[in-house]
Order: C-alpha cells, then structure tokens, then sequence
C-alpha cells in the first residue's frame, strides 16, 4: 500500500513538472523567435493603419486588412504560448524586446506610453 502510494506521488510529480515546467520551458524556445518576429509586423501594421486611417483614403482599406492579418498570426502564437502556460511577463517582455530590436525611434517606442484621454 505504501509503495503504490510514493508511486502515485510520484507519477503526480512528473505531471506536474511536466505541464508547468516542462511545457512552458520548451514552448518559450520552440516560439520565441517566431513571437517576436510577429510582434513587430503586427506592432508596424497597427501604425500603419493608424497613418491610414487619420489620412482618410479609403483607396488603401485592403491594404490596411491585409496588413492586420500579421496581427491575427500573433494572435494565435500568444495564445498557443499561454495555453503552454509561458507566463503572461514574459511574452510582454518579448513584446517589447520585439518592438527594441526592430530599431524604432524613441518617439515610436514612447507613443503607446501617452495618455490619450483623461
């Protein structure tokens, strides 16, 4: 009885280790490359269709969507990394180490830090 006991812990343990340690160890390096890459394409199309947007040309809508699709693939990525359990720090960290390496001015990097409305 006592042995089948220690084995139950036991296979507990290595479950547990397994889904939150394991996982998320191996999906943080098997994605991060890929979630940052998808960060800035998605961070350059939301300024993009921003630009667009405050120019008024309707012409370049479809250019606009078809841009924000980088947002939809990030999407999926972040949540593929939570589900993982990759902790929600970390993948800001990578957010912002995404938007660093990309080589924006400070104002681009600073812009999504001002307060808009009070």
């Amino acid at each position: 009885m006592r042995r089948l006991f220690y084995v139950i812990v036991s296979l507990s343990c290595l479950v547990w280790i397994s889904i939150y340690v394991a996982s998320p160890v191996t999906a943080y390096f098997v994605y991060k490359n890929q979630f940052m890459q998808q960060t800035a394409e998605c961070a350059l199309a939301m300024d993009e269709a921003w630009y667009i947007e405050q120019a008024n040309q309707p012409e370049l809508d479809t250019t606009t969507k078809v841009h924000l699709m980088a947002c939809h693939e990030y999407d999926k990525t972040r949540k593929i990394m939570l589900s993982l359990k990759v902790p929600e720090s970390v993948l800001e960290y990578l957010g912002l180490e995404a938007i660093e390496l990309h080589q924006r001015t400070i104002d681009a990097l600073t812009e999504q830090h001002r307060f808009r409305e009070r």
